[in-house]
């Protein structure tokens, strides 16, 4: 195919989730859906140069199969991570060791030969996803709520998700009640996450019950102990959501993450708190991007440097990807 009809398809860009266990990659064209998607193990303990290493391989073969099919002119790429992302380095990311040290849009840029290189926050990147094709549309402001391993949260305002002064906003799990440590952040302790997380919730059942158990199965088993477990953690989440909902003052509180599975033991409990907690009430539902929420609001930060997120079909590309 000659360059100058390369040169007049429609843009498309590459999508990275960056996860402490897998990496995804997608290619999307300009209306949101993924053309083609390859997934790799993270194997974040072997370092931060082989990750970024094996990424690039992975979008070159991702890449190179699109190019048998009459090549993409990839114009834009956004990658997400946990932690807080800044211009050298990511912060508060234990499970990405060395990240702190990497400044992760310009060895992206390097590895790939694509720019720009837009990074963001795995939950914000969810969060955004979201707002432009999911449940979060229309709400202003509105909260998400990624409940999963972990705990994360964004502020949706407007068309934007706000990222905070030191790319930070969000870090719910830092958020502390009557019996946490003062020095929560300073200590690497995440409070709210040490109960409400996921893998908190099934390490703490599974050391009263004797058995290993992951949180989905103990939001699914009767045992008295099991169930005391589920009370406490949704105890301290809805408070947490209830101070958030005071001071924002959200018309929408969406709930994303693995936990969402289990919402409609979740959303009850938060809908109760809330009426009793706040002044106005905001109404709280499940996420449309239940899996795969993080690459797909990449895909959307990558299609905001091309200036696409008012184009025709935009919010359709999405929800359709995610089918």
């Amino acid at each position: 195919m000659s360059e100058a009809v390369l040169l007049e398809l429609p843009p498309r860009v590459v999508a990275i989730d960056i996860g402490g266990t897998k990496v995804d990659i997608a290619l999307a064209d300009r209306s949101g859906i993924i053309l083609d998607r390859l997934r790799i193990d993270t194997l974040a303990e072997r370092g931060v140069d082989q990750v970024l290493s094996r990424i690039g391989d992975a979008v070159r073969t991702v890449l190179a199969r699109a190019a048998q099919a009459g090549g993409p002119v990839v114009a834009a790429c956004a990658a997400v991570t946990p932690g807080a992302v800044r211009a050298n380095q990511v912060l508060f990311a234990p499970n990405l060791p060395g990240w702190d040290r990497v400044a992760l849009a310009d060895r992206l840029q390097d590895a790939l030969g694509i720019g720009p290189v837009a990074v963001s926050n795995d939950v914000r990147a969810g969060a955004l996803a979201e707002l432009r094709a999911g449940s979060l549309r229309g709400a202003d402001p509105g909260i998400y709520l990624s409940l999963g391993t972990g705990i994360g949260a964004a502020l949706a305002v407007g068309d934007r998700v706000i990222e905070g002064g030191h790319g930070a906003a969000g870090e719910i799990a830092y958020m502390t009640g009557e019996a946490s440590p003062v020095f929560a952040a300073a200590d690497g302790v995440a409070p709210l996450e040490l109960i409400a997380g996921g893998k908190a919730i099934g390490d703490r059942a599974g050391r009263y019950l004797g058995v290993p158990l992951t949180a989905k199965e103990v939001f699914a088993d009767s045992h008295p102990v099991a169930r005391q477990v589920v009370h406490e953690a949704l105890a301290a989440l809805a408070t947490a959501v209830g101070n958030l909902a005071a001071f924002v003052d959200p018309q929408r509180v969406v709930i994303g993450g693995g936990l969402a599975a289990d919402a409609d033991t979740i959303i009850p409990v938060l809908t109760a708190r809330l009426r009793q907690a706040v002044p106005f009430p905001p109404e709280v539902v499940p996420a449309r991007f239940i899996k795969n929420a993080s690459l797909h609001g990449a895909i959307a930060l990558a299609l905001d440097c091309l200036g696409a997120a008012a184009g025709t079909g935009y919010g359709e590309g999405l929800a359709e990807a995610n089918r």
